[in-house]
């Protein structure tokens, strides 16, 4: 692992470490600076403010459970182990979700699934050329729906199973529910 990664990495664990105690608003460089034993200058060599770490935190732990399952048969599987993931790093991610502010969290979600349901469209409807803008909006309206859920859930401090909350999200995007009503519907006009 080269150097800059190894300290990157000593930074993630020295927030973490701190987040265990003190909300991320009460959190200062200098603090993490102590926390972890370097200087601001080598901070700020790789990281530009505590926000950045949070995000850095983000895309390297959670990209890769998430890339995991980048398909249409597989992101209920990746939703699921996301869930598992926040459940194992609790005090972390209850704590950051806490914070109103800046959040790459969300922000990080959002695009992992905004690019997984523009994949997802395409893949499923070969023929279909759709528009830049179909695509935005449609895929934007799954991911807020995807992140949604996840948000929702955490905000029970993640003590419940993610499963049933996974489950309803599947089926609520396979339009199962919606059909049943379309049918149940039907069955009352005759």
């Amino acid at each position: 692992m080269p150097k800059s990664t190894r300290t990157k990495c000593l930074i993630a664990k020295g927030v973490k470490k701190l987040l265990e105690t003190v909300s991320f608003g009460g959190i200062s460089v200098g603090e993490i600076c102590k926390q972890c034993q370097i200087s601001r200058n080598t901070f700020y060599y790789h990281f530009k403010d505590k926000f950045d770490v949070i995000h850095w935190i983000f895309y390297t732990e959670i990209t890769p459970i998430l890339e995991e399952s980048f398909s249409i048969n597989h992101w209920e599987e990746g939703l699921l182990a996301l869930c598992h993931y926040m459940q194992e790093n609790r005090k972390f991610y209850v704590n950051i979700l806490r914070f109103h502010g800046q959040n790459s969290f969300i922000e990080c979600l959002m695009e992992f699934y905004e690019n997984l349901a523009k994949k997802m469209l395409v893949e499923s409807n070969p023929s279909r050329k759709f528009s830049q803008q179909e695509l935005k909006w449609i895929s934007r309206f799954y991911a807020y729906g995807l992140t949604g859920g996840v948000l929702d859930w955490a905000k029970s401090d993640m003590e419940k199973d993610p499963t049933p909350m996974v489950k309803m999200v599947s089926n609520l995007f396979s339009g199962e529910l919606f059909a049943k009503a379309m049918v149940l519907e039907k069955a009352k006009e005759k």
